[in-house]
C-alpha cells in the first residue's frame, strides 16, 4: 500500500534547530543509520540531489560514486525512481576491489550483475505526491551533503531529537512517536 503524504502536510512549517559548528560530526551515526525525509514521488535519485537538495549536477555526477537504491547498486541515477519506503545509500569513492566493483558505471560493474537495479524494479514516477524516504550517507558525503539533508527536514523520535541535538530539542512533544525538524548551521 503506497504511504503518499499530502502536499500540505509537506509545506507546513517545520520547527528548525540549530547545528554547532562541531556537530555534525556527532550525526555521522545518525546518517548512517539513515535519516527519513520527505521527496517527490517518482523523483529520480539525480532529480531529488539536485532539485529538492540543490546539489551541484556536476558534483552528483563526479563525487557520489556508489549508489544503493533498494539494495540494488544504481548505475544510472536519472532512471533510479524513488517511491515510499525507498532505502537510499550514497557514498563517495570507497577504495580496493569492492569500491571498483560497486562503482557506477565502473570497469568492473558486469561483477555485481545479480545486484545491480535493472528496469523490472523501477518504480513508474507518480508525480504530484510527497513519499518518505531513508537516505543513509557514508564517507566524505556527510560533511558534504549531511548539511543539505538536515535544511530539508527529517523524522527523528523525540529520544534521537534529545540525544542529537541537546536540550534544546526538549520544546519538541516528548509523547509523539516522531517529529519532523529542519536542522541548520548555528
Amino acid at each position: 500500500m503506497m504511504n503518499i503524504i499530502p502536499q500540505q502536510a509537506q509545506d507546513s512549517p517545520l520547527p528548525t534547530f540549530g547545528l554547532p559548528p562541531d556537530g555534525l560530526g556527532q550525526l555521522a551515526p545518525l546518517f548512517q543509520q539513515g535519516v527519513r525525509l520527505r521527496v517527490a514521488a517518482g523523483a529520480s535519485v539525480s532529480d531529488f540531489l539536485v532539485d529538492e537538495l540543490g546539489v551541484d549536477p556536476e558534483y552528483v555526477r563526479s563525487r557520489i560514486t556508489t549508489v544503493f537504491l533498494d539494495g540494488s547498486v544504481v548505475d544510472d541515477m536519472e532512471t533510479a525512481w524513488l517511491h515510499q519506503g525507498s532505502r537510499l545509500a550514497l557514498s563517495a569513492a570507497m577504495p580496493g576491489l569492492v569500491g571498483a566493483t560497486l562503482r557506477k558505471g565502473g570497469y568492473y560493474a558486469a561483477m555485481r550483475g545479480a545486484i545491480t537495479l535493472t528496469e523490472e524494479q523501477e518504480v513508474t514516477p507518480a508525480a504530484g505526491q510527497r513519499v518518505e524516504v531513508t537516505v543513509k550517507l557514508f564517507n566524505l558525503l556527510i560533511e558534504e551533503l549531511g548539511p543539505q539533508l538536515l535544511a530539508h527536514g527529517i523524522a527523528l523520535s523525540p529520544t534521537e531529537a534529545l540525544s542529537y541535538l541537546g536540550p534544546q530539542a526538549a520544546v519538541l512533544p516528548a509523547d509523539a512517536s516522531e517529529v519532523w525538524l529542519r536542522v541548520v548551521p548555528s
